[in-house]
């Protein structure tokens, strides 16, 4: 998730999912800017799924680190890299699926690491609206859902065997309007043993929360952290942002920016140097 610029000398970690980040490397090929971009995943196989799918740039390097965020944070303090300006990025929100205590701590372990001049840019989901978030975790479609359920039939590779039917399953979301956050479960429709351990008809199975931060809880966030924010790039009501500078708009990658902002609405973006 790294791209070092021999030009503007930056190290950047980014998110492997290359719908989204194509948008920057698309901005930045026609900027004539040379860039190596690193692709973090800890799934190898997708990894190499999405580097298979980059298109040829001429001014930016397409590469691959295999590991988890520990292994990327490491790798950015090996003597060839430690000394390159850097700036880390995230443009979703996954920052908003730690505990708030995990995101600091998260957070804090890059600031440490970063030099004068170095940069973080991440996206912080900031809807607090209760319909609008419900709805976004649990669409008409049921997509979201599926996504869910799929990490039964991922468990069940694991086990090797039909462990979890989903027919027998369901997922429950609901808002946390103290905690600001969203909350999934799965919960069986019932009694059901999984490797000789008994669920019992709605009893949930917490999957994931999402996280919702405010400008207070962000700055808090900063603060813990051990960050300075430089910039932010808010929408009118201040619940998403990112929206795309005007000479990304005139590029080929036009349609790919209005797919990224109808899959990535619920984002506010910011840039925050460490000093």
């Amino acid at each position: 998730m790294v791209f070092w610029s021999r030009r503007l000398g930056q190290t950047n970690i980014l998110p492997s999912n290359l719908r989204k980040v194509n948008i920057l490397l698309q901005a930045i090929e026609k900027r004539r800017v040379n860039v190596e971009y690193y692709a973090l995943d800890l799934d190898l196989k997708e990894l190499q799924r999405t580097l298979s799918a980059v298109p040829t740039y001429e001014f930016v390097k397409c590469s691959g680190l295999h590991g988890t965020y520990d292994d990327g944070l490491e790798w950015l303090q090996e003597p060839g890299q430690s000394g390159k300006p850097k700036t880390i990025l995230s443009l979703g929100s996954s920052i908003g699926n730690f505990k708030r205590h995990e995101a600091a701590s998260f957070l804090g372990g890059f600031a440490r690491i970063l030099q004068p001049g170095d940069t973080m840019l991440l996206g912080i989901d900031s809807c607090h609206d209760p319909d609008k978030v419900l709805h976004a975790y649990n669409d008409r479609d049921g997509v979201t859902h599926q996504f869910i359920l799929n990490g039964l039939l991922h468990a069940n590779q694991l086990f090797g065997s039909e462990v979890f039917k989903l027919e027998d399953w369901t997922v429950i979301g609901k808002y946390d309007g103290v905690g600001g956050r969203h909350h999934a479960s799965l919960t069986p429709k019932k009694d059901v043993q999984i490797d000789g351990v008994t669920i019992r008809k709605d009893e949930q199975v917490h999957i994931e929360e999402s996280h919702k931060y405010n400008a207070e809880e962000i700055t808090r966030l900063w603060d813990q952290a051990g960050l300075a924010e430089g910039a932010t790039w808010p929408n009118e009501v201040g619940d998403y942002g990112m929206r795309p500078h005007p000479e990304v708009c005139d590029s080929p990658c036009h349609k790919y920016i209005m797919q990224f902002a109808r899959l990535w609405q619920p984002v506010q973006i910011n840039a925050y140097p460490a000093s």
